[in-house]
């Protein structure tokens, strides 16, 4: 398998928070799910990851190549889903799905379509009278249209009804069997990690605990329980 994301001995500084020598690697099938509390340098790794901001030391390699070689090259192959809707509310999915056929090489209209029906999504209706439920489905259906090979996904499915995050999640790991694709999700939703995720990552205070097989770490316990104990202090890194 070969691997689609590898963060190596990062660090990032800020006046008052730290990420401290983050490693972590994402192959070909691979769900990652990012967990820690608010603060825990998660949205900062994500920045990182996507070349929007700088670090003190290490390297970031997507598809074997690094942001300052061939930009273009990882940014077609990346799709990214956040927290927040950011397609301008006068626009509707019709337009926004000629906008990005102009952005990425490998759009794809038919793919388009398909998510567009899938998710019921009316598509010479304005964002502005979505729904957030609806806006995050418009979210992903760009994301994936792309034919992306990792999907990088930060608080995605917040905020979303549970069918309508099962209907997501079970769309996410369609795509990952049918394409070879990886995922990284930063979440709070640890439903949604235990729902998909193969392996885990757990940032606490800017360290990273732990980032190994989801199965490996449910051994002993829930996810939840351990996290506590973490963040308790009752077990160490």
């Amino acid at each position: 398998m070969n691997t689609l994301l590898k963060v190596s001995n990062i660090s990032k500084d800020y006046p008052n928070f730290s990420l401290n020598d983050i490693n972590l690697e994402i192959l070909e099938g691979d769900i990652m799910g990012l967990i820690g509390e608010n603060g825990a340098g998660k949205t900062t790794l994500f920045k990182l990851i996507l070349n929007l901001t700088s670090y003190k030391n290490g390297t970031i390699e997507l598809f074997g190549k690094n942001y300052k070689e061939d930009e273009k090259f990882i940014k077609n192959k990346i799709g990214i889903v956040l927290d927040q809707c950011h397609f301008h509310e006068l626009l509707n999915p019709q337009e926004i799905g000629r906008i990005f056929s102009n952005i990425y090489d490998t759009w794809d209209k038919k793919s388009y379509a398909s998510y567009l029906e899938r998710f019921n999504l009316p598509i010479k209706t304005k964002v502005g009278k979505f729904s957030k439920g609806m806006k995050v489905k418009l979210s992903f259906a760009v994301a994936l249209s792309h034919k992306p090979k990792l999907l990088l996904l930060d608080e995605a499915t917040s905020g979303l009804d549970p069918i309508m995050r099962v209907d997501i999640l079970d769309t996410l790991k369609e795509y990952v069997i049918e394409n070879n694709s990886g995922v990284l999700i930063a979440t709070h939703i640890l439903s949604d990690v235990e729902r998909i995720a193969n392996k885990l990552s757990f940032l606490h205070k800017g360290d990273l605990v732990f980032s190994e097989y989801t199965s490996s770490i449910t051994k002993n316990g829930s996810i939840e329980s351990l996290m506590e104990k973490f963040i308790k202090g009752e077990v160490r890194k």
